[in-house]
């Protein structure tokens, strides 16, 4: 948590500050229930030591009752053999073999080998008293290194010495004494080898299921925390609605006397006040000229607790406490909240977390909430422009071949030539733009909504083709279900389109659409006798198949125009609905 003194500087507050912590970097602000619950994975049996020292010294006790006629004749090297095992013993229990095969492991494993090989060698290989010792060799070599590479050691080992004692007394009986200690020494090592591997392999096991653990809680950690999410983040992309709820639950879990929100304004750098709610505060704060305690909170990445704050550097009237936190959303800040109230060190760092825990969804609220205002106002200007094309296309030319019949009707009378014939013509072209009006509301009016499908639609819009034009109109229909609204707005935008198209430029005698329906496809087409046209011939200014083609794209459907001058014009659009279309 940061702490901020009179003067703006962050101090720490709770646990010991971090020496390589900047004086002046915000501590980070936690929720105990949300963090990472990450469980350490103890250090395994292949990291303890190797706890074999009971054979040790049981081998050690073996070699001194063998070596006990040799205590009155310390020359010999039984005697030699029995000081260097008891060395060895002693210094081996004091730090133990660990299991590992590693490096530093292979090398203690290798040279308690060579000094007992060597030991062996020096007193009489087999007869010496210190063989014994070769057991718990083995055994801590099978257990460091496995049964393949413990076996291949104690092998040669057991090659030196019994080639040794055969060469010092040939005989079957030498032999025979070889081979059982070869057994002696070597059936040990295995079943300790063999003890490693399940070890290992159990060892193995347990991590796994630690780390499916440690994933269990890292999956329930980020639920809660979505969780959280969803019941701090308002469901309404209205940003008035946004900030008055975020506002409503700041001061239900804080007490304050003020809640404050500057939006960043996008043509400079500045922060403008969009709401707040308690004491008066400033309008614009400009991060270049504001107080060192507002720039530590837009460049904190977690909420700035200010214990105690000057009055004279504070965003409302009379504050002397205060959480600044910035709200970040696609990784630029977007606002700034403010918290503050009259009381000093008012605020703990319980209060800092629940500002902090509303602070990320806020900004991803508020950001989701302008470029939802941003698309409203697109969407808002392409109706608008289209409205102007409909006036435009019915209406204009109307209302300006009415102004040039006036014209005439105004010098016909001039020059005293009877009107009757010109007034009941503009009557007839006047009545003509009043249809053209009505149709053309009506045309806005008709979209298609969740009572009323897309089939429904058509079916009306022809039959007011067919009153209104010399078009025969066919509909063809086979719904089966019913696609998401969202396309069916956007297929019907292009059917009216299309439909449009054939009445003003068509000349066509027949209007057929064909509207079809499946689990594995949407088909919608326009056709017409016309006089059709060269699609590679469009003219640059116009946007009829453009705007068609980027409503397809929005719902993932493709556009298909096929025309020639004479034989008409097919506009189709299919959607495959198993290629996951919008839900």
């Amino acid at each position: 948590m940061s702490h901020l003194d009179d003067t703006g500087s962050a101090t720490a507050g709770g646990p010991s500050p971090d020496p390589r912590r900047s004086p002046t970097a915000p501590a980070d602000v936690g929720w105990p229930l949300v963090e990472r619950r990450r469980t350490p994975l103890e250090g395994s049996t292949n990291d303890a030591p190797l706890t074999i020292w009971p054979f040790r010294l049981a081998a050690l006790a073996a070699s001194a009752y063998l070596g006990r006629d040799l205590v009155g004749d310390p020359a010999t090297g039984g005697v030699v053999a029995l000081a260097v095992a008891a060395a060895l013993t002693l210094a081996l229990c004091a730090r133990p073999t660990p299991p590992a095969a590693q490096p530093a492991r292979l090398r203690q494993v290798a040279g308690e080998l060579a000094v007992i090989v060597a030991a062996l060698a020096w007193s009489g290989a087999w007869s010496s008293p210190a063989a014994p010792m070769l057991v718990p060799a083995g055994m801590a070599a099978g257990l460091a290194l496995g049964s393949r590479a413990a076996l291949l050691g104690i092998a040669a080992a057991v090659t030196i010495v019994s080639a040794q004692h055969i060469a010092l007394d040939p005989g079957r009986t030498t032999l025979e004494a070889s081979l059982a200690w070869a057994a002696a020494v070597g059936v040990p090592t295995y079943l300790c080898g063999a003890i490693r591997r399940s070890s290992s392999a159990a060892n193995r096991q347990r991590e796994q299921a630690m780390a499916r653990v440690s994933q269990l809680a890292e999956a329930n950690s980020l639920l809660f925390a979505l969780q959280r999410l969803a019941q701090t983040l308002p469901a309404s992309l209205d940003l008035d609605e946004v900030v008055d709820s975020t506002f409503d639950r700041v001061r239900s879990l804080v007490p304050c006397d003020t809640v404050a929100l500057y939006l960043a304004h996008e043509p400079d750098t500045t922060f403008e006040r969009y709401r707040s709610r308690g004491r008066p505060v400033v309008d614009t704060i400009d991060p270049t000229s504001a107080a060192a305690t507002v720039r530590t909170a837009l460049d904190a990445p977690r909420t700035v607790l200010i214990s105690r704050l000057d009055p004279t550097v504070a965003l409302s009237d009379g504050g002397h406490s205060a959480l600044y936190t910035a709200l970040r959303a696609r990784g630029t800040v977007v606002g700034l909240l403010v918290v503050e109230t009259r009381g000093p060190a008012s605020f703990d760092t319980q209060h800092a977390e629940v500002v902090h825990g509303l602070a990320e969804p806020f900004g991803i609220a508020i950001d989701n909430a302008r470029l939802f205002r941003r698309i409203r106002a697109a969407s808002a200007d392409e109706e608008r422009s289209r409205i102007a094309r409909d006036l435009h296309d019915r209406v204009g030319s109307s209302l300006a071949f009415l102004g040039f019949e006036l014209d005439r009707a105004r010098d016909r009378a001039a020059g005293g030539t009877d009107m009757t014939d010109v007034l009941a013509e503009l009557r007839t072209h006047l009545t003509d733009v009043v249809r053209d009006v009505r149709e053309t509301l009506h045309d806005l009016r008709s979209d298609v909504t969740e009572e009323r499908p897309l089939d429904d639609v058509l079916r009306t819009h022809l039959l007011r083709v067919d009153e209104r034009s010399d078009l025969a109109t066919r509909l063809d229909l086979d719904v089966n279900g019913r696609p998401p609204l969202v396309v069916e707005r956007e297929l019907w935008q292009i059917a009216l389109e299309a439909m449009t198209n054939v009445e003003r430029h068509g000349r066509a005698d027949v209007l057929s659409v064909t509207y079809r329906v499946d689990a594995e496809r949407v088909l919608l087409e326009v056709r017409d006798d016309g006089i059709g046209f060269n699609p590679s011939d469009r003219r640059a200014d116009s946007y009829g198949m453009t705007g068609m083609r980027e409503r397809a794209d929005t719902i993932g459907a493709v556009v298909r125009v096929d025309s020639a001058p004479g034989v008409g014009t097919t506009v189709a659009v299919e959607l495959d609905r198993r290629s996951g279309a919008p839900r």
